[in-house]
């Protein structure tokens, strides 16, 4: 087995231009993780070709031979720092080429050249002097004191690729004591700078930092490729086999794309967060996060959300960080960070900020644009008021609508408003009496609002099982909108066993329903889908029953894939419900096909019948032209023709073919 590698330092010999490109970035983070020098030197001739395309032509001034001499003179006379780094990169160019005297003293120069670049304020030269006492090279010997040095005046003078390396310096114990948290702080400027490199290694420090919270089992590998195989998935096996293949462990090969592979199983198909995390990182770590359209982004972006909505603390922090304009430029991703950390780990800010990011208007004073989801909005507002006595009034108001699964509540609308107003909030209190003019106040009871929801689901259960379901069926649905898992189940089942979705008036009559809660069955359908895609077994049975009882096997939400979803989550029952649909769609199958071939071999019978009539009805209509056109010349005449030599033969013909051309000859 093999515990957490600790970062080496790695460089590439060859480092990036202009600050912000990434080469090598695993090599720089592990010493476990190396390549071969052909294939350094491969990749650092990619990455620089793709930055300089990437870069304005400004950006790659360079001295040429008629310029040389004098940005040499404006920058070791003037101090230059512009005229340091276009003369910087004429040597640097053409130093691969040079041999003997003439490289040592393009080197020579290039070492003035740093110096005095850096010493003017050119951030860029402070990294190739970092990186050239960090590695020993081009002119400098090794000195992770001095290399680090030199980074940390590039960080200051607004470059990010020199804040990355000193977090990174942090992070490796190079020329400082290790000190992750200083990392973290070095690389999210960076990345606040503009500089990629910042965004991906903090994307790889935090991946690292989980692995190193996960703990190796004792089960053999092969028991493990057992626990994650499709007939069982368990997500934390198929996230440690992930983690053995991330570091070679357990005898198997360092291979991060299995890695990926693990952890893409274990967020997709047993829908665990921490493999949607993992995953995540992983692939972010090699990403340039200022391209949020890129195919890599979007699908690291993907498995960040599944793991934050999923409820892992880290996934949400990481969305909060690079959601920001320097990253991603994603308001919505920054929302959704917020709310998820609002749940696992509740502030004031993530969740009246994410509360009403996601409220279905937009606040002119609110600097945080989210998707429409009233029911994260609940959810976040309600924590607020319960955790801070803050945003209570939203949460009232939102009792008043009618929602998804559930009709407004002037009942639970009034318990917030009371609760808050108790705790000594004006504007709480206020609102409670225009509530109670307009409703005419509390009907009946209700299950408090303010407490927190597991309490709420048991007290709900225990009064629709009592007998007491207009209280407990409120409150159930209520948090069945809410997002609770329990509560969505509990209504499904309930609705299937007979509850209504509603309380009859004193006349027996059904209230006016809105539109969201009058398709019960529909109602029923969405429940059981909800908790299908948090991971719930039974709860993706019931909707592969129902999908295939409707023979919806049309797009991504097909009864195919439904069933196949239960399979892979190891529903009970799943299996045999397969195997009976698989033996009813054989046996339809082969109907089909005999009702195919029946229908093809009449065809063929009726096309070969109609053939035959078809040349029938030519050849009648061909000798009918032949009788009117022989009737026309006079009718037929039959006789005998006499040929060349002493041939005869009997023929027919019309009398005046007779008369033109054998007359006297028949």
């Amino acid at each position: 087995m093999c515990g957490i590698g600790n970062p080496a330092d790695g460089e590439n010999v060859q480092s990036p231009r202009r600050g912000d490109r990434q080469h090598g970035l695993k090599d720089t983070m592990t010493g476990e993780r190396t390549m071969s020098q052909a294939w350094k030197s491969i990749l650092q001739t990619l990455g620089t070709a793709i930055a300089l395309m990437a870069l304005a032509p400004s950006a790659l001034a360079e001295s040429t031979d008629a310029t040389l001499k004098a940005d040499m003179a404006a920058c070791k006379q003037a101090n230059d720092n512009k005229a340091c780094e276009e003369a910087y990169d004429y040597y640097d160019a053409r130093l691969d080429d040079a041999k003997g005297k003439k490289a040592a003293g393009y080197v020579a120069e290039m070492v003035v050249l740093a110096d005095t670049g850096c010493a003017a304020g050119n951030g860029w030269l402070c990294t190739e002097i970092g990186v050239s006492y960090k590695n020993g090279y081009k002119g400098r010997a090794e000195d992770q004191v001095l290399g680090l040095q030199h980074n940390l005046r590039a960080c200051d003078l607004g470059n990010g690729l020199g804040c990355a390396r000193t977090g990174q310096a942090y992070q490796t114990g190079k020329g400082v004591a290790k000190d992750e948290a200083e990392a973290t702080r070095y690389y999210l400027k960076g990345c606040e700078l503009d500089g990629s490199n910042g965004c991906q290694y903090q994307a790889y420090l935090v991946l690292l930092q989980y692995l190193n919270r996960i703990p190796y089992s004792k089960d053999a590998i092969e028991t493990l490729k057992g626990r994650c195989a499709d007939t069982g998935l368990d997500g934390a096996a198929c996230v440690e086999l992930g983690k053995a293949s991330f570091y070679g462990a357990y005898d198997m090969p360092e291979d991060e794309k299995q890695a990926r592979i693990y952890w893409g199983k274990a967020c997709a198909r047993a829908v665990y967060a921490p493999g949607c995390t993992l995953r995540a990182l992983l692939v972010l770590s090699d990403t340039d996060m200022r391209e949020p359209h890129s195919p890599d982004n979007l699908n690291g972006i993907q498995s960040l959300y599944r793991g934050c909505l999923l409820g892992d603390l880290p996934a949400c922090e990481f969305m909060v960080f690079a959601g920001q304009e320097y990253a991603w430029d994603y308001e919505d991703v920054v929302a959704q960070g917020m709310y998820g950390r609002c749940l696992a780990k509740p502030s004031v800010e993530d969740c009246t900020m994410s509360g009403k990011a996601f409220r279905n208007y937009r606040f002119p004073d609110h600097p945080l644009k989210g998707e429409v989801a009233s029911d994260k909005s609940m959810r976040a507002l309600t924590t607020a008021c319960r955790e801070f006595n803050v945003a209570c009034v939203d949460v009232a108001n939102s009792y008043l609508e009618d929602q998804k699964f559930t009709m407004g509540s002037a009942n639970l609308a009034i318990g917030v408003l009371e609760s808050a107003c108790e705790k000594g909030d004006a504007a709480a209190c206020a609102r409670k009496d225009e509530v109670v003019a307009e409703t005419g106040g509390v009907t009946g009871s209700y299950i408090d609002p303010m407490l927190n929801d597991d309490e709420r689901f048991l007290l709900a259960r225990f009064d629709i099982e009592s007998g007491e379901t207009q209280r407990g069926r409120e409150t159930m649905q209520w948090l069945a909108f809410m997002g609770h898992t329990h509560a969505q189940l509990y209504l499904a089942y309930a609705y299937e066993n007979g509850l209504s979705v509603a309380q009859k008036d004193a006349s027996g009559r059904m209230p006016d329903l809105p539109y969201t809660v009058s398709d019960k069955e529909r109602m029923i359908y969405e429940l059981f889908d909800a908790a299908a895609k948090k991971g719930v077994p039974d709860a993706a049975m019931k909707v592969a029953v129902i999908k295939y009882s409707e023979n919806d096997h049309e797009g991504s939400d097909s009864y195919e894939s439904a069933i196949y979803n239960a399979l892979y989550l190891g529903a009970d029952g799943a299996q045999q419900f397969y195997d009976a649909v698989i033996a009813q769609n054989k046996a339809r199958t082969e109907a089909q096909l005999a009702a195919i071939r029946e229908m093809n071999r009449q065809n063929i019978q009726s096309r070969d019948n109609m053939d035959r009539q078809t040349v029938q009805s030519a050849w009648d209509q061909y000798y009918k032209r032949q009788e009117e056109r022989k009737e026309a010349e006079g009718g037929e005449v039959c006789g005998t023709v006499y040929g060349e030599g002493n041939s005869t033969y009997r023929t027919c013909m019309s009398r005046a073919t007779a008369m033109k051309h054998y007359r006297g000859n028949f």
